[in-house]
């Protein structure tokens, strides 16, 4: 009986030190997001000395970067565990955005968002990877579109306050922003340290079997028929909407809004967001995962075409759009793609998935500039839109002949 106790009393104990990890990462998504500059993303560019047509190839550059690393951090991440990136990923949130509060430039700003690149690159698989597998761990993975919305949620609605104070900071002084970032930052990569590895990894690093590990991942994306098409509907929709969201504070600024009122624009665009996520469990379970995705193709369109027309202050409504959209695309979209994957390369192929976005953010990100720079908003909207129109193509080709939906 004692036996059985003590067996009991350290079952729960390793429960609750697994449930702690729910709340850090509550936590910690929302203090690495407490970037101020965010909702005048461009506009703090172009008052550091970087135009509009050099931000796009920032930009560019950034998806590159992710682009390289993306893949072979899934690899790392599976071999020496989910935590030990995710620090790294933090120090290097740090310097970044240490760059762009006391630098200003092109090469410099290029600089920090290469090394947030490869931060960006380490923690994108690894988040998923480290909450779904806490899930698992205590049994609950049945929850995830739940908890990993609420996650969303969360962080949409700490991004929300962040983003009124943001731009009330950047009309005093353009560098206010960055300053105030750096201590939550700071903070979040300090609460990294706490979180609890879901499982063991002690593995000591070999070339061969990090290649061979990779192979494995590889092969495992491109036999299986839902992580492919799942895949296939995922990049034009995230490359839309992280362009879009980038491009935001120069959309706003063209459609009338003045930049005092941007962050309360912003605020609202994160609630939008964190509602999106909220319900995206009980919508997907009503609607089903075939008219989910319907839903998020038909209404990322109707944004797009009408934030195409520019109408000045109306145009801030068709917008808002895009972000309750993207809480419910990211929460779905993150779901359907762990159902199919399993720990042993759960990172790599959320990475693999994550490496062709940024390939279209890459292509695309620069190309929206210059004809935003050379002729207008309509025209760089038309060519998201055709993109746009494409991919839906071709998700419905492959859809219709793997019959995954």
């Amino acid at each position: 009986m004692v036996l059985f106790w003590g067996s009991s009393m350290s079952k729960n104990v390793c429960d609750m030190s697994f449930e702690r990890n729910i709340g850090l990462l509550y936590v910690i998504g929302s203090l690495m997001w407490m970037r101020f500059f965010i909702p005048v993303l461009a506009l703090f560019y172009i008052a550091s000395r970087v135009p509009i047509e050099q931000f796009a190839i920032i930009m560019s550059a950034f998806s590159f970067v992710i682009l390289i690393f993306e893949v072979p951090s899934g690899v790392i991440a599976d071999i020496f565990g989910r935590k030990n990136i995710l620090l790294i990923s933090g120090f290097m949130y740090i310097i970044e955005v240490c760059i762009l509060a006391f630098c200003d430039g092109f090469y410099l700003f290029l600089i920090a968002k290469i090394i947030s690149g490869i931060g960006v690159s380490l923690s994108s698989g690894t988040n998923s990877a480290l909450l779904y597998e806490t899930l698992k761990k205590l049994k609950r993975e049945d929850e995830h579109k739940r908890i990993s919305g609420k996650l969303i949620t969360i962080t949409s609605i700490s991004m929300a306050f962040v983003f009124v104070i943001g731009s009330a900071l950047f009309d005093i002084h353009y560098k206010l922003p960055a300053y105030v970032s750096v201590p939550f930052i700071t903070f979040g990569f300090i609460l990294t340290f706490f979180l609890k590895e879901p499982y063991e990894y002690k593995q000591e690093f070999k070339l061969s079997r990090s290649i061979e590990h990779l192979k494995q991942g590889v092969s495992y994306f491109k036999n299986h028929k839902a992580i492919r098409v799942i895949s296939v509907f995922s990049v034009p929709i995230a490359v839309l909407v992280s362009i879009l969201l980038s491009m935001s504070s120069v959309y706003f600024v063209a459609v009338g809004v003045p930049i005092f009122l941007i962050g309360l624009v912003a605020f609202i665009a994160s609630l939008l967001r964190a509602l999106g996520s909220k319900k995206a469990h009980l919508i997907e379970a009503k609607f089903g995962m075939k008219k989910s995705l319907l839903f998020i193709q038909v209404s990322v369109l109707l944004s797009v075409f009408l934030m195409m027309l520019v109408v000045p202050y109306a145009g801030v409504l068709f917008y808002l759009l895009i972000p309750l959209i993207s809480g419910f695309f990211y929460v779905v979209v993150n779901d359907y793609m762990n159902l199919h994957v399993n720990e042993t390369h759960r990172a790599t192929i959320l990475s693999i998935r994550n490496m062709f976005d940024n390939f279209g953010i890459f292509v695309l990100f620069p190309l929206v500039g210059f004809i935003m720079k050379s002729s207008s908003f309509t025209y760089a909207y038309g060519v998201l839109l055709f993109v746009l129109v494409v991919g839906c193509f071709v998700f419905y080709f492959m859809n219709k002949r793997d019959g995954v939906f």
